[in-house]
């Protein structure tokens, strides 16, 4: 029987699996791989938004100016950039308690106007109330100064690992003095809100508060400091010890502004753009990996933000749902992979696997991001499992049909059976065979002369012959009974031509016994015959017995007919014995003789039987003169012209005295011509005998 293992296993895995999925198992795996796709991506995918700037307070400002920068140095840096063409300036930095300078930074502000200021919280603890969260908010002449306020924490979207994979513009944990019925609207909101000119209720309304995907914008090289030093050219050799900067969004030094080093192409760049200022020096800033770097500043978190709102492309996750869906499909493939032979199922499930990379990175670069992770996961250990359970079964189940069929069938049968257990139908089941019994001649007078040991070895070497034979033509073998082969044709494996095969093995079989008598050692008796019966119909074949022991048998009345023509051969003296249904299909290779109809013991209809000679063609030269006297003469007995017949048998006997038939027909011929039967006879031979 099929085990049932892989489908149990293959349900529950699924289900299992899943829930596993739902447990968020999966999660860093996923990070690691949608990094990877976006390290993967050409490099001719969109590029970062040029009217995007990040305004650095970089190391070379800082010795220039200090730490914290001065916030003059601020407002300076605001009159320079609207000088520039700058339409909207947001600030990464926190301008929370009151400095120098606070009024220079708000009057600067006020002359700028889309400037986006910082507010943020403070959490304190107390030992009776808990948790009390308070704003912290820009100085007050900022708050005076702008419109433009903006949330910049982002902790709460950090993933596990310290990344930063989507962006939401309002944090719902945020108190908001500014936007009381939006909560904390971000700074990315707000910018927004300043670079497009229009309330920041519009904004959220069309570009939405729910977390999304960061589709990330691949970096490029930027050489920094450019035109610091006058008369640098391109292919100067001091060229190379200027710093490099890998970045998707293009940095300009505050240093480079303030000191009136812009080249035409960084003043270019601000003109109607969107600076962000924030710090880039070490120890001096937020920073976050990213799929490209281990360390980004924070303010490049927000310009991406920025810059998948404006381009209308942040990525997407495909739904829940469909990553079920594709996890229990996967498993599911796996099992119907049984179906198929080993190299064709490990060809198939490397294919779903490539197909399900190919479907993931095309819906990657298409703005889906697809969990590829756990679906191959699943694919994979689902097949791994149902794989060494194949091989596992799959060798008990060759060696138990080597252990069932080895002695019936020939050893390439064998083979064939082991190599596809599928051909195998141990259940029962009606199919049209051809049965055959073979029986030694006068076997109880030969044993009766033998010792026990002798007896078995001379029946061994007789029935190893005979079954070598059997096996030759593809016939299995049923059972030993005594000195009787019972064999039969087209079980296990489907045979078309098996009444063919039968009737040859039976005319081989007579052959053998022939050369085996030529060979006996001294003391050995000569077998003087082989008695075969063959019928062709349709009979159960399957597996018999107790559970501990098991026989692959046929059975049915089509059987038992077979029986009773192997003994009908001591009433003709003929030496193989065939149904019609068994001649119809060896006919036009097998030269056969008619036998006449009989009436076997426990049947009521009377049937025609048939004895092949030899296959057409290899008729031998006495055969080829007697059988066409002997067809004769079965014509004339049949036409009850049976002085006619007594002649054509008188004939055949010179050619072949010795010949059983022959001289049965001789025998009522003689008799019929003298006293015919009476009218009532219908030409029918009736066996009383098995």
């Amino acid at each position: 029987m099929k085990s049932r293992f892989p489908k149990i296993f293959a349900i529950s895995f699924g289900l299992l699996f899943t829930v596993v999925y739902l447990a968020g198992i999966f999660t860093s795996a996923q990070f690691v791989w949608t990094d990877r796709l976006f390290q993967m991506r050409p490099a001719s995918v969109k590029p970062a938004d040029p009217r995007l700037v990040l305004l650095a307070v970089d190391d070379e400002t800082g010795k220039k100016y200090g730490f914290p920068l001065p916030r003059a140095v601020y407002a300076q840096a605001l009159d320079k950039l609207k000088a520039l063409g700058v339409k909207t300036v947001a600030f990464d930095v926190l301008f929370f308690e009151t400095r120098p300078g606070d009024a220079e930074l708000a009057a600067a502000t006020r002359r700028f106007g889309r400037v986006v200021h910082l507010f943020s919280q403070q959490v304190d603890s107390f030992e009776k109330m808990g948790v009390q969260v308070k704003n912290q908010l820009p100085v007050p002449v900022l708050q005076k100064a702008t419109k433009y306020f903006g949330h910049p924490d982002v902790s709460h979207l950090m993933n596990s690992d310290g990344h930063l994979r989507t962006f939401q513009l309002v944090h719902a944990g945020a108190a908001d003095p500014f936007h009381s019925n939006l909560g904390g609207v971000t700074l990315v909101a707000a910018a927004l809100s300043a670079f497009q000119d229009r309330p920041v209720e519009d904004v959220l309304a069309q570009y939405g508060t729910d977390e999304s995907a960061l589709n990330f914008r691949l970096p490029r090289t930027w050489l920094r400091h450019e035109k610091r030093d006058e008369g640098l050219k391109k292919n100067d050799k001091n060229l190379k010890n200027l710093d490099e900067l890998d970045s998707p969004y293009r940095h300009i030094s505050m240093l480079d502004l303030l000191s009136g080093q812009l080249s035409a192409d960084e003043k270019k760049a601000l003109h109607g753009g969107l600076v962000m200022i924030g710090s880039t020096a070490l120890g001096y800033y937020d920073h976050y990996p990213t799929p490209f770097s281990e360390s980004a500043p924070g303010a490049e978190f927000h310009l991406n933000t920025l810059d998948n709102l404006l381009n209308g492309d942040p990525m997407t996750f495909a739904p829940l749902w469909q990553t079920v869906l594709a996890i229990l499909a996967a498993v599911a493939l796996t099992y119907v992979l049984l179906y198929f032979s080993p190299a064709v199922g490990a060809g198939l499930a490397a294919a779903a696997l490539a197909g399900w990379f190919a479907a993931a990175l095309w819906l990657f670069r298409r703005g889906m991001i697809v969990e590829f992770v756990p679906p191959a996961v699943a694919l994979l250990t689902s097949y791994l499992v149902l794989t060494v359970h194949r091989v596992l079964t799959e060798g008990a189940e060759k060696k138990a049909i080597k252990g069932l069929f080895g002695q019936f069938v020939s050893p390439e049968v064998v083979e064939q059976l082991a190599a596809d257990p599928s051909k195998v139908k141990l259940g029962g089941e009606k199919r049209d065979m051809t049965v055959f019994f073979l029986d030694i001649a006068h076997f109880t007078n030969i044993s009766e002369k033998m010792d026990p040991e002798a007896l078995i070895q001379f029946l061994n070497k007789y029935l190893s012959r005979l079954s070598h034979v059997i096996h030759e033509h593809h016939g299995t073998i049923d059972k030993y009974i005594g000195d009787c082969i019972m064999a039969f044709w087209n079980a296990p494996l489907v045979n078309k031509d098996h009444r063919l095969d039968a009737v040859l093995a039976a005319l081989e079989c007579q052959q053998a016994i022939a050369e085996l008598n030529k060979s006996l050692e001294p003391g050995m008796p000569e077998i003087p015959a082989v008695r075969i019966g063959i019928n062709s119909g349709f009979v159960t074949v399957g597996l018999t017995g107790s559970e501990k022991k098991l026989q692959y048998t046929v059975i049915g009345d089509d059987v038992n007919l077979a029986s009773r023509l192997e003994g009908a051969n001591k009433f003709f003296g003929s030496k193989i014995i065939i149904s019609e249904s068994a001649h119809e299909g060896c006919k036009d290779r097998v030269a056969s003789r008619t036998l006449g109809r009989v009436r076997v013991v426990g049947k009521d209809t009377p049937i025609r039987i048939y004895e092949p000679i030899a296959e057409k063609g290899k008729l031998s030269a006495e055969w080829s003169k007697a059988l066409p006297v002997y067809e004769e003469g079965i014509a004339a007995f049949d036409a009850a012209k049976y002085e006619a017949a007594l002649a054509a048998f008188q004939k055949f006997a010179e050619l072949l005295p010795e010949d059983g038939p022959g001289q049965l027909y001789l025998a009522r011929c003689q008799e019929y011509a003298v006293l015919p039967p009476d009218a009532t006879w219908e030409g029918v031979f009736n066996l009383t005998a098995k």
